[in-house]
């Protein structure tokens, strides 16, 4: 018994769910990341929470106190120091299942 399979090109699947490099399951990635580490972030007055900036693959604290805040802050409840890895060690199961879903598939 002979079997063949024919499958559509890598690149053609990554397309068809979005996931191609910079694509929208890279955005909303990047999106998810930031809305879950919203209440990790120092807040005090609110700019460096609310002037974040999405970029495709990264997103930008552009206060000139933001790098010190990040290695520095001593943080209150779970706002503080190094706030994206704190989240993803608390959210990275719903960050990935948001994006697994996204995509049409699931966490295995």
């Amino acid at each position: 018994m002979n079997i063949k399979l024919h499958m559509n090109p890598t690149q053609q699947i990554l397309l068809e769910r979005g996931m191609q490099q910079g694509g929208p399951a890279q955005r909303h990635m990047t999106h998810e990341v930031r809305r879950f580490s919203d209440s990790y972030v120092p807040f005090k007055n609110g700019p460096l929470k609310e002037t974040a900036i999405e970029q495709v693959a990264r997103i930008i604290y552009p206060q000139p106190y933001a790098d010190i805040q990040y290695r520095t802050n001593k943080g209150n409840g779970l706002r503080g120091k190094e706030w994206d890895r704190r989240m993803m060690a608390d959210h990275g199961d719903d960050v990935v299942d948001s994006v697994a879903n996204f995509v049409g598939g699931r966490r295995e």
